[in-house]
Parts: structure tokens; C-alpha cells; sequence
């Protein structure tokens, strides 16, 4: 296949229906269909310009997913053409977002966006004062949520879909919803079945965040927060002279350049940010492990949110690598009866987990390419757990703790380090307090 084609995108306001197409050749053609609920805001003209702009970027990015299955040499807009601050931007975000797909493919990726349009100014928004949180079902959203409503504050939670993790969780969270679907073209998912075309991880949580970019001026946001911790910065593997990071589109680096992508070329007016970049898993978890009202609803595990909902579990599955690092993060905060009953099992017990242990502990291959956290923060963990009488005696830690010692001696600077916050995140002032 030689030519990758962004052929054309509409919206249909009426029915809310927003139309993404893209072409391979003159062999296969794709629609993806994003639905925004009805009513919207009233716009201004200024805000349809700048609602057609985000479509535009958004037709762009979500077009990964479908260039990812050919990688073609070539690529052509054929709606309007790009300027260079959206052709380098863009370039970035096949490029890294690919990350982790380059590595288990073993390809190249060569994005061919060419610059061939001026640059426009955007437009400046005086959008509603209100927050959009973006909700996944497991313990930082919710943590995000529960900040945000003890500071005062009454955001929207949102969630493309709403698999029964995100349903739960916003139930408890007791806030007003914001649902919007996502519909990838069938034929991908057919020729992803038929095993004819490369397959791998995208960057979703980008291609997501120009979806709430597009919400943000439908519904009337002044601010969207994330809930990306700041394990997310952390990469995987090197491949090529490049960190391969299989939650770049959850880092900081993202974060800064889509803050900086969307001032530059779509609309002024947003603040884009995620509340808990400076603080670590083992934070996190600590904070979760107080909000009892959830545990019984969360879930981390991947396959409560697979695409084919025949193929969705309701439960933990125990033997992936986020259900064990989500174990090991919760288990110093947490009685071990409350973690046997959250996840069906004990994690820690159990001989079959230890390989995956010592991925997550640096002990063998790499970090896994999951959402976890850092190496370090495993290290923490299992060293918080050994002077627990209740935990010590459990295989993974009996077995693990001399190895973990061994390469990284007592883990005290570890553990003092996931307690600490750090400086680098876009916080603005007044939502710092609110972390206390």
C-alpha cells in the first residue's frame, strides 16, 4: 500500500454525529464515528471556527489508528492542508505514540505530514468556568474527583463509553455526566481479526484529549484535569535513540506540547492539566486506599475495557501485570482481607506471579508496557510491605525482598522519594491547594 489518505470530515449537528474518513489506496476505506450528545451550548461564530479547527486536528490524530495498520510511505490531506507547527507536532505524535507499536513490530515509523498552509492565529475563547475530569474506572480519576470535590469544586466526569468500572465509579462520585461514544470502523477491527495488517498500541489518551478539546467548546469548559501521575514520564525501553514509553500520551512531555499545540493553532482559553503529575503511584495509592466507597467498584485490569464488549470482564483478572502492580500499590495501605476481597485473590501469595513481579521490580527484562508505576515505587512497595507482619510472610515478599535489596540496598531513598512531589508539572496556582 502507498498512500495513507485523510479523505474528508463532517459533523452533523443536528444528530451530533461527527464523521472521521480516511482511505488506503483505492483498496480500503475507514469511518470512525464520534457522538456528542445532545443539546449543545449555543456557539458563536468565533467558537464554531474553533470547533472546526479542533475537528480538523482531531481527524489528524485519530487517524493513527488507521495509518498504524499499513504504514504507508505516503500520506496526503486531502482536506485542508497543514501548517508547519501542526506538520512537526503531528510528526511527534506518530512518531513517539508509536512508541511501543514500533518495538513489538519491529518497523520504522516515517510520518509524511507536509507543511504546506500559513499560519492562522486562533481564536480566544471566554469559555464557562467549570472543569471536565475525564474518569477510567480505576483509582486516579478518582482520587482526581474526590480532591476536586473536598477543594469545593463541582467538576463534570467524563468518559468516552461507559464500561461498568467508569459507570460504578461515577455513581459514587454522585456528580453530573458527560457521555460521548466512539465508534472505530469495523473494517479495522475485521482486518486487526484477519492478522493481514500490523496491530499495536496507539495513544489513545492523546487521541482522547482532542475529543475533550472538541467537548470543552460543545458543552462549555474552562478546564480540563487529567489524572496522570508522574510515573507516566517515565519510559519502558530504548529503541533507535528513542525512549519508547508505552503511556507517552499520559506524560508530561505530551501533556506540555497538546497544552502548547491547542494555545498555538486551535482556540485560546483552556487549561489543560493533569492535578496529579507531581505525585507518585505509591502516593496515590496511599490517598485511594481511604476511599472506601470505591474499592468495591474499581478496576485498573485491561480487559474490563477491551473494544469487543463480548470479551469485557467485570472483575480483576489477577494475572496481568496492572492487577499485580495495582496489588503491590495498595497492599501497604490496606488490610489484607479488604485486598483479598477487592481482587478475588492474594496476588502476593501466589508462586505464578512471580516473574511478573520481577518485571515490575526491574529484576528481569524491562518495565512492562503497561500503566504501571515506576521501578522504583515497586521496590518501595515491597519493601513498606516486609515490615508488615501481616504481608512478610507471603511468597512474592519472602522470595523477592533479598533479590530487590540485593541490587538496590534498603530502599529507604525509594520510598522517601515516592512521598516526595515534585516540581515539574502546569498546575496553575489555584488548583495546587487543593492537593493539600
Amino acid at each position: 500500500m502507498e498512500t495513507f489518505k485523510y479523505t474528508s470530515y463532517a459533523f452533523d449537528a443536528e444528530k451530533g454525529v461527527l464523521s472521521l474518513n480516511y482511505a488506503v489506496d483505492d483498496a480500503y476505506t475507514f469511518t470512525e464515528r464520534i457522538i456528542f450528545p445532545k443539546p449543545f451550548r449555543n456557539l458563536s461564530e468565533k467558537e464554531e471556527r474553533a470547533l472546526l479547527r479542533v475537528f480538523r486536528a482531531l481527524h489528524i490524530a485519530a487517524g493513527v489508528s488507521y495509518y498504524k495498520a499499513f504504514l504507508c510511505p505516503k500520506m496526503e490531506v486531502m482536506t485542508e492542508p497543514l501548517t508547519h507547527n501542526e506538520a512537526v507536532f503531528f510528526t511527534d505524535f506518530y512518531i513517539k505514540g508509536l512508541g511501543e507499536f514500533s518495538f513489538r513490530n519491529d518497523v520504522v515509523i516515517k510520518p509524511d505530514f507536509k507543511p504546506e498552509a500559513n499560519y492562522v492565529e486562533p481564536e480566544t475563547l471566554d469559555l464557562p468556568q467549570r472543569i471536565l475530569v475525564p474518569v477510567g474506572g480505576g483509582k486516579d480519576s478518582s482520587v482526581v474527583t474526590e480532591v476536586l470535590k473536598n477543594a469545593g469544586y463541582k467538576p463534570v466526569l467524563f468518559a468516552v463509553g461507559q464500561p461498568k468500572p467508569i459507570k460504578e465509579c461515577m455513581e459514587v462520585a454522585g456528580l453530573e455526566t458527560l457521555i460521548v461514544k466512539r465508534e472505530v470502523s469495523p473494517l479495522l477491527l475485521e482486518l486487526n481479526q484477519a492478522n493481514n495488517t500490523f496491530n499495536g498500541h496507539v495513544p489513545v489518551t492523546g487521541i482522547l484529549s482532542f475529543i475533550m478539546a472538541a467537548v470543552s467548546i460543545l458543552y462549555g469548559f474552562s478546564a480540563i484535569v487529567m489524572a496522570n501521575e508522574r510515573s507516566a514520564n517515565v519510559g519502558n525501553v530504548r529503541k533507535d535513540d528513542m525512549t519508547v514509553n508505552h503511556q507517552w500520551s499520559k506524560s508530561l512531555e505530551f501533556e506540555t506540547a497538546f497544552r502548547n499545540f491547542v494555545g498555538q493553532n486551535l482556540f485560546l482559553g483552556l487549561e489543560y492539566f493533569s492535578l496529579l503529575r507531581g505525585v507518585s503511584e505509591l502516593a496515590i495509592a496511599k490517598k485511594f486506599a481511604e476511599l472506601k466507597a470505591y474499592h468495591p467498584v474499581f478496576t485498573s485490569c485491561n480487559r474490563a475495557f477491551k473494544i469487543d464488549e463480548s470479551k469485557r470482564i467485570e472483575h480483576w483478572c489477577g494475572v496481568c501485570d496492572k492487577c499485580r502492580f495495582v496489588f503491590l500499590a495498595l497492599a501497604p495501605f490496606m488490610k489484607k482481607a479488604e485486598m483479598v476481597k477487592i481482587f478475588g485473590t492474594n496476588l502476593l501469595a501466589e508462586p505464578s506471579q512471580e516473574r511478573g513481579y520481577k518485571e515490575l521490580l526491574g529484576l528481569a527484562a524491562y518495565k512492562p508496557f503497561e500503566c504501571v508505576g515506576e521501578i522504583e515505587e515497586s521496590a518501595a512497595a515491597l519493601s513498606l510491605l516486609a515490615s508488615e507482619p501481616e504481608w512478610q510472610d507471603d511468597y512474592i515478599v519472602q522470595k523477592l525482598l533479598p533479590e530487590v535489596e540485593a541490587k538496590y540496598g534498603d530502599c529507604q531513598n525509594f520510598i522517601r522519594d515516592a512521598f516526595t512531589k515534585s516540581r515539574k508539572h502546569n498546575i496553575p496556582k489555584e488548583y495546587l491547594s487543593a492537593l493539600g
